[in-house]
């Protein structure tokens, strides 16, 4: 009885395997140096207030929309807001400054999210040559939080995943 169970499960075994196909068969993946992008995909591409085109929330952006990606356009910024409770946040606002904020500094760069909370762009931006600092807020400005310290790269999701989410905090 065992040898029969044994043979059984070999012969499962093998078949799954081989159903597995080469892995020199399987299409090259997003950001793979083999991976050929469509020049058509190269177009601008941004967030603006009420759109409800955008998709993936909480996603890294960047993952599709690079270079090596099947993504529309090649996002310079991208991350998805979240509200207090958690949720995508509706019509956000991203933030770039040179320095500090709160010192004086000037916003170089300010651009709309979505409704459903994703802020992109493919807009030149100065990553990574030059550091920025990011503030992100609510349109009305009573929801906010920002970056303690500069980052040379709008990948936020890369980083800021389920669990460390871009979260926006009531002012005081």
């Amino acid at each position: 009885m065992r040898a029969a169970v044994f043979a059984v499960a070999t012969t499962l075994l093998a078949a799954t395997a081989g159903c597995l196909g080469d892995e020199e068969d399987a299409a090259p993946a997003p950001g793979d140096p083999a991976f050929v992008r469509s020049p058509a995909l190269d177009v601008d591409n941004r967030s603006a207030h009420g759109q409800m085109r955008s998709h993936n929330a909480g996603q890294n952006c960047m993952h599709c929309h690079q270079a090596r990606g099947p993504g529309l356009g090649r996002f310079t910024v991208g991350v998805t807001v979240l509200g207090p409770d958690g949720k995508p946040h509706a019509n956000p606002v991203l933030e770039l400054y040179g320095a500090p904020p709160g010192t004086g500094a000037p916003v170089l760069v300010s651009l709309p999210g979505d409704a459903l909370g994703n802020i992109f762009s493919t807009d030149p931006q100065p990553f990574p040559d030059q550091a920025r600092f990011v503030v992100v807020r609510s349109q009305d400005g009573t929801l906010r939080n920002q970056m303690p310290f500069p980052t040379e790269s709008g990948a936020c999701n890369q980083c800021h995943r389920p669990g460390f989410g871009v979260t926006l905090k009531r002012m005081m």
